[in-house]
């Protein structure tokens, strides 16, 4: 008798969440409507990070463009070294045992 009470009550319970949640009326559009809903849903969560990205990209271009026509011209106008970095080495640095084999060093 306490097994069919039970099964009684989970069978009242079925039927209360039955009323409750009732099954969508199938049709055509059933499927193409969940995928619109679940591609809504995603579109909406990445939407922050592709407008993070376009703004970095949009700052990214400007310091591009500020360096193009600021900063190169300015490097070009620099006064440029009339010695190589090599000759500047050994002018500082002579080498003697060079110097001695040339003769110049007794």
């Amino acid at each position: 008798m306490d097994r069919m009470n039970g099964q009684d009550k989970l069978e009242a319970l079925f039927a209360e969440y039955r009323a409750a949640f009732p099954d969508p009326e199938p049709s055509a559009g059933f499927t193409p409507g969940l995928w619109r809903r679940i591609e809504a849903r995603r579109s909406a969560n990445l939407k922050v990070f592709r407008v993070l990205a376009q703004v970095c990209v949009g700052a990214t271009l400007a310091l591009t463009v500020l360096m193009g026509l600021v900063l190169i011209p300015r490097f070009e106008q620099a006064p440029v070294a009339s010695t190589s970095y090599a000759d500047a080495l050994a002018a500082e640095h002579p080498n003697t045992y060079v110097d001695i084999f040339a003769g110049e060093i007794k």
